[in-house]
């Protein structure tokens, strides 16, 4: 070993305890590509673990460089920034509880790991969201994003979560926020335009019987487009008559 590369060895090991790094044996996760699905609920279907919570210390990981990273990154990518944070759990709604020293370690092309530039639903970035419900699949010691790129790592709500004493509790909650225009959109209309995106992981967490009556007390709120999109889920979705309002219907 040359004098040089000892050197190296010691300043890595010194620094190891520190975040920031971009010594040549920091390990990293392998990155993933996003699978062709919807957000949010291809990012639901690939999370081992959803939960409510929030991120801290937030931090720089280290930087990993290659020839080629896995499809489909641009082949003109050959630099990833790593961060990391801890999660700090509110309330469990899949999967068993993470060990408190998995931090929660995800890949960006460019510095800065600020986890809030990520868009949120419906489309609104400068939106005040007052809970998450975050996506996450465990990859050894750490807590990861179901995908590094393509979809959102978690689901933002503007209403303030409500204090809940178990699992089921947990998930009728999130399930009724879910459904919950004002939670979710600006509007009516706007949110008429994210309902089906949310729907089935709304019923997912809700008893069936449930969840329509949620998405049939929409369809009475008075605008005809958040009508016409809650009549055609109760009429596709989950096998229940529903008629679009007047507004809706094409004319003769």
């Amino acid at each position: 070993m040359t004098v040089r590369s000892f050197l190296s060895v010691l300043i890595c090991a010194a620094v190891s305890l520190i975040p920031i790094t971009s010594c040549s044996h920091q390990k990293f996760p392998e990155w993933r590509g996003a699978a062709p699905y919807r957000f949010p609920y291809g990012a639901w279907e690939s999370s081992t673990l959803v939960a409510v919570g929030q991120m801290r210390h937030v931090n720089a990981y280290g930087e990993q460089t290659a020839d080629r990273f896995p499809a489909p990154m641009s082949p003109l990518v050959h630099r990833l920034y790593w961060c990391a944070a801890e999660f700090d759990v509110v309330a469990l709604i899949k999967g068993e509880r993470p060990s408190s020293a998995k931090r929660y370690v995800w890949a960006q092309v460019s510095p800065g790991c600020n986890l809030w530039i990520w868009p949120d639903n419906p489309r609104a970035v400068d939106r005040s969201f007052q809970t998450r419900a975050w996506f996450f699949r465990e990859d050894g010691e750490f807590l990861r994003p179901p995908f590094d790129s393509g979809t959102y790592p978690y689901l933002g709500l503007t209403t303030k979560w409500k204090d809940v004493e178990t699992i089921a509790e947990a998930r009728r909650e999130l399930g009724t926020l879910l459904l919950t225009p004002s939670a979710n959109a600006a509007d009516l209309d706007e949110y008429a335009g994210y309902l089906a995106s949310v729907i089935n992981i709304a019923c997912e967490l809700l008893p069936k019987t449930d969840c329509a009556a949620q998405v049939r007390s929409l369809a009475d709120l008075g605008s005809p487009r958040l009508r016409e999109e809650a009549c055609g889920l109760l009429n596709g979705e989950l096998g229940q008559n529903c008629m679009p309002s007047r507004d809706t219907l094409p004319a003769r």
